[in-house]
């Protein structure tokens, strides 16, 4: 299978990331609209957007656990057309039965996880939570059937909805003066959210086919989509829960100002995800001809490939470009300049966090989950060291660690199964510290 013959697919799948880097731009204009809104009264504009940050976030976890354990199974087993319409059922059923136990789940202990972890307007979150769930799920559904065809345009059609009608509602709300609670920035996810899911299901309506029919048992189906599940539940876990425990230690507006240091941190992770995109094939497709000397060059390459830009920009952001990208974006919010040159560190061991798709390529799943619960681990032990240390200046460091400790297990298990001596991974070091001399304009 030749890369050409599906470089149009991963266009459109670029340009679909695309789109999420652009809209982090929009949540800044967001930010300032409420600070505005709210008289310059900081303290409640970060208040404000730290309790939607818990909102979203929340939903984004929850439907991720959703997808690895209900929807999955759709395109592993959906190319069987006999099982198709009966995987379809069996994936809305469970899905739909996660939404329900979730939304009920967090909005009858809300109360006291309010009370007991001193998370402050918890139930404000639980109560908007279900009606986010229910207008995210035939979003995800749909999307789920487009990646089994490989509707890579369709998915950013759709996508490009999703945002244009937020950007769109955004600057109106700004024009008019009205982005002012959080019920009006709720609005423009919701409205944003139910227009692209309507559009999901336009695209998709002929393929939305269900019965019991076929041949697929549920014990086969959750055997799949369960580890699945967990794997992405512990991997994406500090990268999302982790405002939870910050909420819980030092109040939800100090959220609403980390939460835009997050944003801009993850151009990093869209651009590694596009990365990803072209690795994982080219690995699946080696490591199954038993071309290990070729993957060995493929990996090397690729972390070369990458550090070098990484360690570049860290540098640059780092001596001071990110503080002047975040006072131009958000003048008012000085803070973020700190959080966001914490997490810039964790880009520096992203390239080695590609091998996830290596190991995920030979087909080492429960290795995935292990090294995701270890990193998981020591990450929360961080955080909450932070947090009983007092020092709001350091939450970053809970994505740092896991960062840097996924990304050395994973590097540490690609390079005892394939084999890659030291020297390799040297030598990958090496283009570094050569493109650096390059730039520098000394000699290699």
């Amino acid at each position: 299978m030749k890369l050409s013959e599906h470089l149009g697919k991963i266009t459109w799948s670029l340009a679909d990331k695309l789109l999420y880097v652009g809209y982090g731009f929009v949540q800044f204009m967001q930010i300032n609209a409420l600070h505005k809104g709210n008289d310059g009264n900081l303290e409640l504009a970060t208040t404000t957007y730290g309790i939607f940050t818990l909102v979203v976030t929340l939903n984004t976890w929850i439907t991720m656990i959703a997808d690895g354990s209900a929807l999955a199974g759709i395109i592993q087993f959906g190319v069987n057309r006999e099982d198709r319409k009966r995987v379809n059922m069996m994936a809305v059923l469970i899905y739909t039965g996660i939404v329900a136990f979730s939304s009920a789940l967090f909005y009858l202990t809300s109360g006291y996880i309010e009370r007991s972890f001193g998370i402050e307007d918890f139930t404000v979150v639980a109560g908007w939570l279900p009606v986010y769930l229910i207008l995210t799920m035939p979003r995800m559904i749909c999307l789920k059937i487009l990646l089994r065809d490989m509707g890579m345009s369709k998915i950013f059609m759709a996508d490009a909805v999703w945002f244009g009608v937020r950007t769109l509602m955004t600057v109106m709300m700004m024009q008019s003066n009205t982005l002012v609670r959080l019920d009006d920035i709720l609005l423009i996810d919701l409205v944003g959210m139910g227009a692209c899911s309507l559009v999901m299901l336009l695209l998709t309506w002929n393929q939305l086919e269900f019965s019991w029919k076929g041949t697929m048992t549920l014990k086969t189906y959750l055997r799949y989509g369960v580890p699945l599940s967990l794997a992405g539940a512990l991997s994406t876990a500090p990268r999302m829960l982790d405002v939870y425990v910050i909420a819980m230690f030092f109040g939800v507006s100090v959220v609403g100002i980390y939460n835009p240091a997050k944003n801009l941190y993850r151009i990093f992770e869209q651009a590694y995800d596009a990365v990803v995109t072209l690795l994982y094939p080219a690995a699946v497709r080696m490591f199954s001809q038993n071309r290990m000397s070729d993957l060995q060059v493929l990996i090397t390459k690729a972390i070369s490939f990458t550090l070098l830009p990484t360690v570049m920009a860290v540098v640059a952001l780092e001596a001071g470009l990110g503080g002047y990208l975040i006072n131009l974006l958000l003048p008012q919010y000085n803070a973020v300049v700190g959080h966001f040159n914490v997490l810039t560190i964790a880009a520096l061991a992203m390239p080695f966090g590609l091998m996830a798709g290596v190991i995920q390529a030979m087909g080492r799943s429960t290795a995935l989950v292990w090294y995701s619960g270890i990193s998981v681990a020591a990450s929360m032990l961080v955080l909450f060291a932070v947090g009983y240390a007092n020092a709001p200046q350091w939450i970053g460091l809970g994505l740092v660690t896991f960062t840097v400790v996924s990304g050395a297990l994973y590097m540490n298990h690609v390079r005892k199964e394939i084999h890659i001596p030291l020297r390799a991974l040297a030598r990958a070091l090496d283009d570094v510290r050569n493109g650096l001399e390059k730039l520098k304009g000394g000699r290699p």
